[in-house]
């Protein structure tokens, strides 16, 4: 898979930093909102990505690492002093092992790719998080509506006591009552007033800014659990431990080292100066000592990714079970809260045409009152707790907004 330049890719970070610190603040879409949250991680992902290539680079080198000179200088001065002198210089060149370079640009790009998983997996993540923090807002919303409703009705109620009170029809305790459940109502509406602000404040810090959008999800398809964003990360980890593991079985010695020798020498001060060349290399010894601890890390990471993968798997399966059972009752529930709304709607008609006629009392239509506001509350609360499902639904089967 190609990837671009160093520089063209620096140049996206800080051309996606720029849009996202100046998008305009008009996302209406929970996608909106997570490409606006997003794009403070492309810094992220350009400085990890310009890491790789580094490593990239450096596996597929002519050297493993960088050659190195060594000067050496002798004389009998301390002795004899018959003016011998020797001096000497060393070039140390290490050499690839045989199948080594192949084997470290393959852990190259496997430590590549698992980050770039891992960044999908954050954003699969971030996306989770987003969407808590939306429905959050979004049913603090519905709370304050109904408590708004609320007040509005225990106001009206109010009024229509005070009135009646005044015409004779109605006792003053009667308006006193009227009275405590409109300050019950305000009550009530401070608290989902509250409630609202801190989802809100939460909902802006983890978009960045980004407005809450107003657009519910639809419902995602299928999706293969091998494309969820956390078990390809765990699959790509799995397979840079692979290689690692066989990084470390094949690199059983360290780098041989060819040296190149030019010494120039005399056995006396009457001797002219010789001068030598010689060719060297150093071939070290493989040793359990060196090789056995590298490779029961490299096999410990590998069976720790392996399993981390297996509990992903099958607490992804749970997830998915649960979610979809929570978006079929959650659909169920809305049933079942309209028609109680259609009771409570009835009943209040009834009760209250019976308070008018002088014949139930205020209390009666205070309960029936409470009786439809808390029915309202529960059957919008329903419908939105049925698109919340679908949100988490989304989630589970890895669907990013």
């Amino acid at each position: 898979m190609p990837y671009p330049s160093p520089f063209y890719r620096g140049a996206l970070g800080v051309a996606a930093l720029w849009l996202g610190l100046s998008a305009p603040l008009s996302a209406a879409t929970l996608k909106d909102a997570l490409d606006h949250a997003w794009a403070a991680y492309q810094p992220t992902q350009s400085a990890r990505a310009a890491q790789f290539d580094a490593q990239d680079a450096a596996a597929r080198a002519w050297l493993p690492d960088p050659p190195t000179l060594t000067l050496t200088g002798g004389s009998d001065q301390i002795d004899r002093n018959t003016g011998a002198r020797e001096w000497e210089a060393e070039v140390g060149v290490p050499l690839w092992l045989w199948g080594q370079r192949d084997r470290a640009a393959a852990v190259a790009q496997g430590e590549r790719d698992a980050s770039m998983q891992g960044l999908a997996q954050q954003r699969w993540q971030l996306a989770g998080e987003l969407r808590e923090a939306w429905w959050e807002v979004r049913l603090a919303q519905t709370e304050l509506d109904a408590a708004e409703l609320k007040l509005k009705e225990a106001s009206r109620l109010e009024a229509d006591v005070a009135r009646r009170v005044k015409a004779g029809d109605l006792a003053p305790l009667d308006l006193n009552l009227a009275r405590g459940a409109v300050s019950q109502a305000k009550s009530e509406r401070l608290r989902a007033q509250a409630a609202l602000t801190r989802a809100q404040a939460q909902f802006a810090a983890l978009s960045r800014g980004a407005p809450v959008p107003d657009q519910d999800e639809i419902p995602a398809g299928d999706i293969a659990p091998e494309r969820h964003p956390q078990l390809q990360e765990l699959a790509a980890k799995a397979s840079a431990a692979q290689a690692k593991l066989h990084q470390a079985a094949g690199d059983t010695r360290n780098n041989p080292e060819l040296t190149f020798t030019v010494t120039r020498a005399r056995g006396s001060s009457d001797e002219a100066y010789q001068n030598t060349a010689s060719i060297g290399i150093m071939i070290p010894f493989a040793s359990s000592a060196r090789n056995q601890p590298r490779i029961t890390a490299a096999n410990t990471e590998l069976i720790e990714a392996q399993l981390a993968r297996d509990t992903a798997q099958r607490k992804l399966i749970a997830d998915v079970a649960a979610s979809r059972a929570e978006l079929e009752q959650s659909r169920e529930n809305v049933v079942l809260q309209q028609e109680r709304l259609q009771l409570a709607e009835q009943s209040f008609a009834w009760v209250d045409k019976a308070f008018k006629a002088g014949q139930l009392d205020l209390p009666a239509l205070i309960r029936a009152e409470t009786e439809l506001a808390d029915a309202r509350l529960q059957a919008t609360r329903a419908r939105a707790e049925a698109a919340r499902a679908v949100s988490r639904y989304n989630q589970a089967v890895g669907a990013l907004p």
